[in-house]
């Protein structure tokens, strides 16, 4: 119990300064930096969950748990990033098309959340198949959406 509050009250603490920082967005460049590095920090946990499906590392259910809930905390932040005029321009890999389809987009980022999110409650139980299934289920939308938002 004290692990879960320990961990909630983390994540209010990175999603209160993220949420400072997105108050801060100056320039559209701020944005992009921004998002990129909630979603590298995201990719490097949900790749530590990879290298378990994969059977590269033993499973250990605790630190699974662990980057399954950042990964679920961290999917929430970098949406607004993404919506800030200008910020499919300069160093970044974002189509035009996500900001023109706004209502496509946010379905494709809702999608990523919900799976993320079921992810972070399937690690909790510990059941190593099932977060196989479920670390599918978030690849598949990550992919749907760098397929139809991103530039390669």
């Amino acid at each position: 119990m004290k692990k879960v509050l320990r961990w909630s009250v983390c994540a209010l603490f990175v999603a209160g300064i993220f949420s400072v920082a997105y108050a801060q967005f100056a320039k559209p460049e701020q944005a992009i930096e921004y998002r990129q590095g909630v979603m590298l920090v995201m990719a490097h946990h949900f790749g530590r969950i990879g290298a378990v499906v994969q059977d590269k590392v033993p499973f250990d259910k605790a630190s699974v748990a662990k980057d399954a809930e950042l990964v679920a905390t961290l999917a929430t932040l970098p949406w607004e990033a993404f919506m800030v005029p200008g910020a499919e321009k300069g160093k970044t890999h974002l189509k035009a098309e996500a900001l023109k389809d706004k209502e496509g987009f946010k379905a494709a980022a809702d999608a990523t959340m919900a799976e993320t999110a079921k992810l972070a409650q399937v690690a909790a139980a510990g059941e190593l198949d099932a977060i196989k299934t479920q670390f599918g289920a978030v690849g598949k939308s990550c992919k749907d959406c760098h397929e139809k938002y991103r530039s390669r």
